[in-house]
């Protein structure tokens, strides 16, 4: 898979705006109530056992797996999977001060909501994904995984999942209906918004030829 774009500041920005949806879409689904996306779930887990904030977790765990991955594969590393791990969990803390605390009373604004978190998890994961700069945290577990086993990311992804979900679900994470939801579509959505970014840039460059 290439770069969606060449140039760096626009892939950088990708890897900027990408994390930002991230973040943006893990307090989304907090504030609905209705469980959390498992990569979140996990992170809520680790935040629990440990007694930090969820933006902390999100960093704790990004680096941890980054440390991993120089030892698997070093090619998977780059500036993307720095600032990925940094940025998502910065992102979370500051979009929690703007969301309401108590969350939202409505059932069906609740649903929309989290409709809205676990979309736009998948689509901020393909976005950055799409720079080729790097991945982080699971997201480069799934890409590496992708690439050994010659699968798509969209039949990776939900064996990561499982685990994620589980296993945060037994540290103590809200596990609940959009949980399961987000482990049916996350990976497709990753894989079309990686599709999209593709697209696009292949249309881009057929422009500038012509």
């Amino acid at each position: 898979m290439a770069a969606a774009y060449k140039k760096l500041p626009s892939r950088v920005l990708m890897v900027v705006f990408g994390s930002a949806v991230m973040g943006l879409s893990i307090d989304l689904l907090v504030t609905a109530g209705f469980g959390l996306d498992p990569l979140s779930l996990f992170q809520a887990g680790l935040s629990r056992v440990f007694g930090i904030t969820l933006g902390r977790a999100s960093q704790l765990l990004m680096v941890s797996i980054m440390a991993v991955l120089l030892m698997l594969d070093r090619k998977r590393v780059g500036l993307g999977s720095v600032l990925n791990s940094v940025l998502v969990g910065y992102f979370v803390n500051l979009f929690a001060r703007w969301l309401p605390m108590a969350g939202f009373q409505s059932l069906w604004v609740r649903c929309g909501v989290v409709a809205a978190g676990f979309l736009l998890m998948g689509f901020g994961i393909g976005t950055y994904i799409a720079a080729r700069l790097g991945e982080a945290g699971v997201d480069a577990l799934m890409v590496y995984f992708a690439e050994k086993c010659k699968l798509p990311m969209r039949r990776v992804r939900p064996g990561l999942d499982v685990f994620l979900a589980l296993t945060g679900f037994l540290m103590g994470g809200s596990l609940g209906w959009a949980t399961l939801a987000s482990m049916a579509v996350n990976g497709y959505v990753i894989q079309l918004t990686v599709d999209m970014w593709q697209a696009c840039a292949i249309a881009r460059q057929t422009t500038k030829s012509q």
